[in-house]
């Protein structure tokens, strides 16, 4: 802040130059004033035909500290701003019973420390601040073009509305403050959609003023004692309401309301009502809400209904010499109250690059108004998205659906406007320029002069070393740590898997597509048949022919993505001991033992992923009461290898009773059992069977179980009498089978902590049904290093929370799919189910379907970008 206000009063020497300003509400006018302190020549184009004294369709808004001390620059009255708002020291969420009609506190905070403005007295103080004439009232923006070169001019083509004259306009700069539709935003990005909310808006503000005294004052005020000073959010069943006080004895409240996506007509986000829609409006309010609340919206004047939308984060702000600005830059839903409020702080920022950088370096300017401002307000506007979602209702987060009668206390503390990102630093000590932000020193746009940021990944398993890969593909410097003493060139627990064709895809990124193909066997057919343990007969329960599936063990794919990478980036025999990240989160130390000399080392890095396993320590450190949860049933497994036998007994058994193996995954299906089997390269059969018992005793962190030669005499026998003479006599020849307790967990709250992200079984551990343990691991790894790359170091926190958004909500839906798949096969209670499944009747199209692989969420195309 101080940089701006010494640079605000510094003497302008140089010739000024002009910036054309498409939009004169407030983020335009903002802009305006920014641009003249900077000393550039603003122009701004409106359609309206005069300054509005008063909006039939502009309603309260709340300024935050920042936004203030910017206006008050502007401003030649700052005591003006003060005596046309309202404080709104406290930020007040309740729950209402809409059937009692009481309400009971959430959440409370007593230093809120914004205050509430109606958006027409905002519009009209910033509007009187400029000189009068900059402003071309009654024209409409029609195009623009750049010049050749880039550099010299933007033309603006507008109609005078008034005349139908078209009239140019020619400047150096194009600033878009052209709202969340905006024309200019669709010239460079003309696929970018807005994503409705879910929810629309009734809004409206009641002018108290000569019933001070009235009834329904009275009662309101006794209702919302603190009216006034507070800003109440009221919450009921899958909605929720706002209400303030205005200055001029004026009430603003906010209605949201759970619908369709309405049809928009023109160039708004404001519906029409009729008088029929106003009154059902009042008659569900009376139902919702307390009676002093519907009162005061039945009493109010000409409400409307705002579409409310947001978009996701653009991925950039600036083109050449054209730059976005207010919602044109960033749509939002209004819960955060930010749209405002990020407008004026968009247009301070920009002033300052502008007279920082001067003229002649636009590009560099604009280049720095983007890092500044692109990952504030991306996190922002998400922060603000999942925050309506969560009061309406709605699935939000870790795919929970809040309930403010039940919410607890840590839950309901989520409510608060202060757990906005950057809600402290945007209000009390901003860094303005790059340098200041990212460290002290100046950033550079040549990316090959700066210092390699460095990851630190513990684990080198298959999602370590994937994860390896993706960084540095994205320019990381990556140290791996891995206690195994030695590449596993053979892995007694290790067995097959199966790799969907995106995840094919992206280790084709890293490994040739032909040796992927060679250490695998294609499965175009999954094959689902019940047995009967009595009369050994099959009957096929479900078949799908396109599965498009490739299998491959465990050590052949580790081995191939390894010797891929660098070889001297992974520390075998070095076991992680614990982690430490510095107080400026720039930085996190990992501690770990040298097996071989006992020996403690450090490695300092700027991130930490943690690819440790279903057991991960470091999970545990950020959330040390976090379980997995037993499944309720453990599984054999084994891997017969017949190379030299394949006229053997076994071979020739098994070839006759499964005819398609080689080329199918088959799922054999048994009273409380099932068991899966295929074939892997090398000649080699993969089975696993899965039977019900109680959690076993774990010794060491590893979910495998050491077996007792009578372990497996007895599992000999069981197979017997549960399966096919041919399987049971595969299982019998097998060498050194062994059991895996199946375990997995609830979905995490989040994957990441500062400068901490988890990755593979560490972010999510998981059933085997659905064949996803080593998929998701290799897509957490592509999605995180895109991420990295996107956004850099220097926006670290916004990659981070990007990598969350995008993968948390599908691996939760993948692990409660895989885990409800499970518990089918096994004939166990299945949530919503009245009886077990019996394979032997499930011949139902409901039954079947739910036993295939294809009806997990995002079977077909998980995303790997916000945009996907």
């Amino acid at each position: 802040m101080r940089a701006l206000e010494m640079g605000y009063e510094r003497r302008r020497t140089a010739m000024e130059k002009k910036a054309i300003v498409v939009g004169g509400s407030i983020a335009g006018l903002s802009c305006a004033h920014a641009l003249i302190t900077a000393g550039w020549k603003p122009v701004v184009i409106e359609k309206s035909a005069a300054p509005p004294e008063g909006s039939p369709t502009g309603a309260g808004l709340g300024l935050d500290p920042q936004a203030r001390r910017l206006l008050s620059l502007w401003i030649n009255d700052p005591d003006l701003l003060l005596s046309s708002t309202l404080p709104l020291s406290i930020d007040l969420n309740r729950v209402t019973d809409s059937e009692k009609k009481t309400s009971r506190t959430l959440a409370k905070d007593e230093n809120f420390g914004f205050r509430a403005a109606h958006w027409a007295d905002l519009h009209r103080i910033i509007y009187k601040a400029l000189p009068s004439d900059i402003i071309l009232w009654g024209h409409q923006f029609i195009s623009f073009e750049v010049s050749d070169d880039k550099s010299a001019a933007v033309v603006v083509k507008a109609r005078a509305l008034g005349a139908g004259d078209t009239v140019e306009i020619v400047g150096d700069l194009l600033i878009a403050a052209d709202g969340c539709l905006s024309s200019i935003r669709s010239h460079f990005l003309p696929d970018f959609k807005l994503r409705y909310s879910g929810y629309s808006a009734w809004r409206g503000v009641l002018d108290c003023s000569g019933q001070e005294r009235s009834e329904i004052i009275s009662n309101l005020r006794r209702t919302y004692p603190e009216l006034g000073d507070c800003l109440y959010f009221d919450l009921a069943h899958r909605t929720h309401c706002v209400l303030y006080e205005l200055k001029n004895k004026r009430i603003n409240w906010i209605w949201y309301m759970n619908m369709p996506e309405p049809e928009l007509k023109g160039n708004s986000v404001t519906m029409k009502v009729s008088d029929e829609m106003i009154e059902n409006m009042h008659d569900e309010a009376e139902k919702v809400w307390v009676p002093e609340l519907a009162r005061v919206m039945r009493e109010t004047e000409d409400p409307f209904i705002n579409i409310i939308y947001d978009s996701n984060p653009l991925p950039q702000l600036f083109w050449d010499n054209v730059v976005l600005v207010g919602d044109a830059a960033h749509p939002t839903t209004p819960h955060g109250l930010r749209s405002t409020n990020m407008s004026i702080l968009d247009a301070g920022i920009l002033g300052h690059c502008l007279e920082k950088w001067g003229s002649e370096n636009l590009a560099s300017a604009l280049e720095e108004f983007q890092a500044i401002r692109l990952p504030v307000i991306s996190e922002q506007v998400l922060h603000a998205r999942q925050l309506g979602r969560m009061k309406q209702g709605l699935v939000f987060g870790e795919h929970k659906i809040f309930n403010p009668k039940e919410a607890t206390p840590e839950e309901c503390l989520l409510l608060q406007q202060r757990n906005m990102p950057y809600f402290e630093v945007v209000n009390s000590k901003h860094d303005w320029s790059q340098e200041e932000r990212f460290g002290g020193e100046k950033a550079t746009m040549n990316v090959d002069t700066k210092r390699r940021p460095r990851v630190v990944v513990v684990g080198g398993s298959i999602a370590g070393l994937s994860a390896a890969h993706a960084l540095i593909s994205s320019g990381w410097e990556v140290i791996v740590i891995e206690k195994s003493l030695t590449p596993p060139a053979a892995s007694p627990t290790g067995a097959g898997l199966s790799l969907d064709p995106q995840a094919r895809e992206i280790l084709s990124h890293w490994i040739s597509e032909h040796e992927i193909n060679e250490m695998t066997l294609l499965l175009s057919v999954e094959l689902q048949q019940a047995i009967d343990g009595e009369t050994k007969s099959k009957n096929i329960v479900a078949r799908d022919e396109n599965f498009n599936y490739r299998c491959a063990h465990w050590t052949d794919l580790h081995s191939i993505i390894h010797k891929a990478l660098p070889s001297d980036i992974i520390l075998w025999g070095h076991r992680f001991i614990s982690l430490h990240v510095s107080e400026d989160k720039s930085t996190v130390k990992v501690t770990a033992l040298a097996l071989q000399t006992n020996e403690t080392v450090e490695i300092v890095g700027d991130l930490l992923v943690a690819a440790d396993g279903s057991l991960s320590m470091i999970r545990k450190h950020f959330l040390p009461d976090h379980k997995l949860r037993y499944s309720g049933y453990s599984a054999w497994r084994g891997v017969f290898n017949y190379a030299e036998m394949e006229n053997s007994d076994a071979m020739i058994g098994i070839r006759r009773a499964y005819p398609e193996i080689g080329n199918c995954l088959y799922f054999d299906l048994a009273c409380e059992a099932h068991c899966v089997f295929f074939e892997l390269k090398n000649k080699r059969i993969n089975w696993i069977w899965y039977f019900n018992i109680p959690e076993p005793q774990l010794q060491g962190g590893s979910v495998t179980m050491k077996v007792s030669n009578e372990m497996i005499e007895k599992m000999h026998e069981d197979a017997e009498r549960v399966w096919s003479p041919e399987v049971a006599k595969l299982m019998k020849e097998t060498k050194e089978p062994f059991i895996n307790a199946i375990y997995d967990s609830d979905p995490l709250p989040q994957l990441y902590w500062d400068n901490v992200v988890l990755v593979g079984d560490a972010a999510h551990p998981t059933t085997p049904h659905a064949s996803r343990s080593t998929n998701m691991s290799i897509l957490d790894a592509e999605v995180l290093g895109l991420c990295l790359k996107k956004w850099g170091l220097e926006n670290l926190n916004m990659a981070l929370k990007e990598y969350q958004l995008i993968r948390l909500p599908v691996v939760s839906e993948q692990v409660l799919h895989s885990r409800h798949m499970g518990r089918l096969k096994q004939g166990l209670h299945v949530h919503g189910d009245k009886k077990k499944f019996d394979p032997k009747t499930a011949f139902t199209e409901h039954d079947c379907k739910l036993l295939q692989h294809k009806n997990l969420p995002f079977f077909t195309n998980v995303p790997l970008s916000l945009s996907d």
